[in-house]
């Protein structure tokens, strides 16, 4: 048998002798269980000045439709001025008529009531209540809406989105892995729906790795609040985990002083990389460059080349392509994973190269790495400098979000027709 949440508000509370005590006010549960019992109820009576008791659920008798019957007495009961349930779960402060993440969809959604499940004399939370329906059960007018689909969401999908007052994160309520499964692109547009301080509470609570995984696809504003909240050292773990032009494209937009406090905190090899990677303009090769990438000797033998391959740790973008080098470092072609496995293991892995590489260098612009992709029809395209020595690669990725944001500039500056 399922209870409705809002059915139980304001329910007059009789103690043992039936003597009326006041009204439900609140319910409280402790969210250790993937569907957690009700822990306590709160009491309110006064209508001036008003006073709470906190009240175990296991003292509940029974409930009919007159109200819910206590086993003690009155004189059991300390009402107070105040109440405090902050490290508490909190249905109606927490969950009812909030925003809450459902990690089974992906998206945030708003809480119309909250369905609780009847075992023996224990509640326990079962769903949340999305639809319409549960809206007007709560104003009186469910005939209204007559057999429409109750929308319901199981609990042990929904991650609740209070934040502590101390510590200013958000309490995980289903396990870590729960939000790793999310796609990086859902859990960052998940995030752009809650308000500020929401989406701060939020990432504090995630995972190093969940972090790493989202940082880059939210918003600048975001990015930058995150950072001043968790602080130079937690932001440098991030940075230097994400791809090198997102950290650059991040950095390079933040106040000096700032950047300096986060590179304070890196290794000295890191430091070096992403200083360099900051000297170049934002809309120039240098600057969307990465330097996460395979770089290989050109006398390497195509099975000592696979052996390095299967060692290194770069993002999937950067990983289906190894570059060739000569001496010094020079360019000297590129090469793919399907073409290394079908070669002889004992060929040199100059042998595999892609013949008329296109290439660009460093000070070259956007429009002119735009056009190069375009006519080659290439996901990625070598950076190198005036002594053909590779710097770095761009990717489709990193070019589309430049040519997109100059689009929109230019759509932003145009007169709007008028009628």
């Amino acid at each position: 048998m399922f209870v409705c949440f809002s059915k139980l508000l304001n329910e007059p509370v009789m103690d043992k002798d039936r003597e009326l005590l006041g009204k439900l006010y609140e319910i409280i549960t402790v969210p250790t269980e993937v569907y957690p019992k009700l822990w306590a109820m709160v009491v309110v009576r006064g209508i001036f000045k008003k006073r709470y008791a906190t009240i175990p659920w296991d003292n509940v008798r029974e409930r009919d439709k007159k109200g819910i019957y206590l086993k003690c007495k009155k004189r059991a009961l300390n009402f107070q001025d105040t109440i405090d349930y902050q490290d508490k779960l909190a249905l109606r402060r927490d969950i009812l008529d909030q925003q809450v993440i459902d990690t089974y969809n992906y998206n945030v959604i708003r809480v119309n009531d909250i369905h609780l499940l009847e075992v023996n004399q224990d509640l326990m939370l079962a769903h949340v209540d999305i639809g319409v329906k549960g809206l007007m059960r709560r104003l009186g007018l469910e005939k209204i809406v007559g057999k429409a689909q109750d929308r319901l969401v199981p609990w042990k999908f929904i991650q609740p989105l209070s934040i502590n007052p101390v510590s200013k994160t958000i309490k995980i309520n289903i396990p870590q892995k729960n939000f790793r499964s999310i796609p990086p692109a859902e859990l960052s547009d998940i995030m752009m729906d809650l308000d500020p301080k929401q989406k701060i509470g939020l990432f504090k609570t995630l995972d190093l790795d969940t972090r790493i995984r989202i940082f880059g696809r939210l918003d600048f504003k975001t990015q930058r609040e995150i950072a001043e909240e968790i602080g130079p050292k937690d932001s440098a773990e991030i940075l230097k985990e994400i791809p090198d032009d997102e950290a650059t494209d991040f950095l390079e937009r933040m106040p000096r002083h700032r950047v300096d406090f986060i590179l304070e905190k890196m290794e000295t090899k890191e430091v070096k990389k992403l200083s360099r990677l900051l000297g170049y303009a934002s809309d120039s090769a240098g600057g969307l460059m990465t330097t996460d990438y395979i770089a290989i000797d050109k006398n390497t033998i195509v099975e000592a080349a696979l052996n390095i391959i299967k060692e290194a740790a770069f993002p999937v973008e950067t990983f289906q392509y190894v570059y060739i080098t000569g001496e010094n470092k020079k360019f000297v072609g590129l090469t793919n994973i399907r073409r290394l496995i079908s070669a002889s293991p004992d060929e040199v892995i100059s042998s595999t190269t892609f013949p008329n590489i296109p290439y660009v260098h460093l000070e070259d612009g956007v429009q002119e790495v735009a056009y190069l992709m375009e006519k080659y029809k290439c996901q990625t395209l070598p950076v190198v400098n005036e002594g053909h020595i590779l710097q770095g690669i761009i990717t489709i990725d990193d070019i589309l979000s430049q040519v997109i944001a100059i689009a929109w500039r230019k759509t932003r500056r145009k007169v709007p027709r008028t009628l």
